[in-house]
């Protein structure tokens, strides 16, 4: 590599300085812009030493393709987009609380929801301390499906920003200008300010629209007839906590036992993202690569995110950025998105960890992408419809990630030719519903092959899920264990589920809402309590050589066919259709930690049976 191509950034360094190792510039923003005015053949390299590099925002353009962006030998660099909160003080006369004056916020200039306190991402102040308060708002408008429009009536602007309150359900004391809402739908949320609060009409008008209107899906998700407050002092309940007091222009932190005021370090987002690849579709950026990079610390505007929260920049923020290679990167405490690039093909995402992010993990759409290798957990700490990975466009591979503790999916995807291959999942959807720890929209000829689901909370959450428009898809030699409904379809067609395993010491659900053409074969559906499969309509077309399992004795197949000609066999297992060889039996199937096994070897010889071993799915990191 030619000697002028790599520009040295130090914590120590000064931007006045040339960049060289000997004297390096102390800023990102400085070293990209010496790179600029150094032209080389090669490609050209800055390198990062150890430090804190806080009140970053930098943007690279055309300008700046081939341009690696990396760790210098043994150094673990991290980049903020926050600065610290200093001037700590205590409140005094009984009260734990600690306070320190943040400038802009009385003003109104600077706004944050996110603070990370001596390496925590801090809890918000929250009311109430745990479940939710009901509301008095009905939408009792039909809701057509994503495909076929949303709402049967398109909601007003007075709808999408009014809730009425069940009396008494929030302190009238409660600061309208501190508090915020989580107002809950079905598959989504709105976090909203307060414009009004008509006490006396017990009305609340937003600070600006909701996603949905309050009550809306209210007919069949109990949940969305609820709210949250956050961000209020009577949401202070237990050490650890903190809220923005708008008023008074400062932060309040309740602190944890053992926590000091002379050295708490505490940082408060400034940017809505650190680094930025910011192309275009005439003059794209190309062929950044990322390596051993730290990131974190943004803020949101308060706004409603939409569906996964995906208005929300990433920490990482790009679009027109074709070819990026992200490896070894990480980022935690972003309040939006970890990382966000899309309309960019040839992404990498490669042995990255992204945790503890206020919106999604890592939100990506192109063509011919791969996400490998990588950890993503405990996202959606702010807004629980985040998605821990989203991809979309075309011929995007995803496959040994680990991804766990999400709120809603762990995976979305929509697109054509998409594989998800040895990926492991636990603890997901653990908030909200309608969605699984792989859930595909609109695919078409995509490939779910190899993953491993285990330890979720309940039968509304699902470990693989096709849903409207899916076409010509396969989802086989998956592994899911403990869950109630591992296999949810919905308006999909012409799909295949072909040698999966799902057991589940209670009772489970297989469905294919609204189906048409899926074909099964040589699957095992176990359970201890009852197994219900439900075609609803004409969805399974054909059974090959499956075994369905119910401890109980309680197996129930139930149609409500739209063709009343649909074909049916009274062989072996009576009221199947189109059945050729699968039976009702116990294979003695068992999963330790992957590995499925039958102690009917016959039988599962006999079916042809998956000798399913999946231990080796994920990255390898919890």
């Amino acid at each position: 590599m030619a000697r002028d191509a790599t520009i040295h950034v130090a914590s120590n360094g000064d931007d006045a300085n040339d960049g060289t190792r000997a004297r390096p510039v102390a800023s990102l923003a400085r070293a990209v812009a010496l790179s600029r005015t150094r032209a080389s053949r090669a490609r050209r390299r800055i390198e990062l030493g150890d430090g804190t590099y806080c009140d970053t925002d930098v943007t690279l353009d055309a300008r700046d393709s081939e341009l690696d962006l990396v760790a210098a030998p043994g150094a673990h660099p991290t980049l903020y987009g926050g600065t610290p909160v200093v001037g700590w003080r205590a409140v005094g006369r009984g009260s734990p609380f600690w306070v320190a004056r943040v400038p802009g916020v009385r003003e109104g200039t600077r706004d944050f929801r996110s603070l990370v306190v001596n390496g925590r991402f801090a809890p918000r102040a929250r009311y109430p301390e745990t479940g939710a308060i009901r509301h008095a708002n009905e939408f009792p408008v039909r809701w057509m499906s994503t495909t076929k429009g949303g709402w049967e009536r398109k909601p007003t602007r007075k709808e999408l920003t009014t809730m009425r309150l069940v009396p008494g359900s929030l302190p009238a004391g409660m600061s309208e200008r501190n508090a915020e809402l989580t107002v809950y739908h079905s598959w989504d949320e709105s976090l909203v300010g307060i414009h009004r609060w008509d006490r006396r009409r017990g009305v609340i008008t937003f600070s600006t629209p909701a996603g949905h209107p309050p009550g809306a899906f209210g007919g069949w998700k109990e949940q969305a007839r609820t709210f949250v407050a956050w961000n209020v002092r009577e949401g202070m309940t237990r050490p650890g906590q903190w809220y923005l007091d708008r008023e008074k222009g400062a932060v309040v932190y309740w602190p944890l036992k053992g926590e000091r005021i002379a050295n708490v370090e505490a940082i408060a987002p400034t940017r809505t993202a650190v680094l930025r690849l910011a192309g275009t579709e005439s003059s794209p950026v190309r062929d950044v690569r990322v390596r051993g990079l730290t990131f974190g610390v943004t803020t949101t505007p308060l706004v409603a995110g939409g569906f996964g929260a995906r208005a929300f920049e990433g920490a990482i923020e790009g679009a027109f950025a074709h070819g990026t290679r992200l490896e070894d990167v990480t980022v935690r405490w972003s309040g939006g998105q970890g990382i966000r690039i899309g309309r960019s093909d040839g992404l990498r995402v490669e042995h990255c960890t992204v945790y503890e992010t206020g919106a999604g993990g890592v939100v990506l759409s192109g063509t011919g992408g791969v996400v490998a290798g990588t950890l993503i957990h405990h996202n959606g700490r702010t807004y629980p419809s985040a998605l821990a990975l989203r991809v979309g466009g075309e011929r995007w591979r995803v496959h040994h990630n680990t991804l766990h503790h999400t709120p809603y999916s762990a995976i979305n995807a929509g697109g054509t030719s998409l594989r998800f291959e040895h990926n492991r999942f636990h603890h997901v959807m653990e908030e909200l519903v309608d969605g699984a720890a792989i859930y595909v929209f609109a695919a078409k000829g995509c490939t779910l092959r190899g993953n491993y689901t285990y330890d979720l909370r309940d039968e509304q959450v699902h470990a693989y899920y096709l849903d409207e428009r899916s076409v010509d898809s396969v989802v086989e030699g998956n592994v899911a264990v403990g869950v109630p409904w591992p296999i949810h379809n919905h308006m999909a067609s012409s799909c295949a589920l072909r040698r999966n395993v799902c057991l589940n010491d209670g009772d489970m659900k297989i469905t294919f809402h609204n189906c048409d053409g899926f074909a099964l074969s040589r699957n095992v559906f176990s359970c201890g309590g009852e197994l219900v499969m439900e075609p609803t309509y004409t969805g399974v077309s054909s059974l090959t050589r499956n075994c369905l399992h119910s401890g109980a004795g309680r197996c129930r197949w139930t149609f409500n066919d739209r063709l009343p000609s649909l074909e049916r066999n009274a062989g072996e297992v009576p009221a199947l259709p189109r059945n050729a060889g699968s039976v009702f039996a116990d294979p003695g199937c068992r999963c330790e930690d992957g590995k499925v096994t039958y102690a009917d070897r016959a039988l599962a010889k006999r079916l042809g049976l998956p000798k399913l071993d999946v231990r080796g799915a994920g990255c390898g990191r919890e």
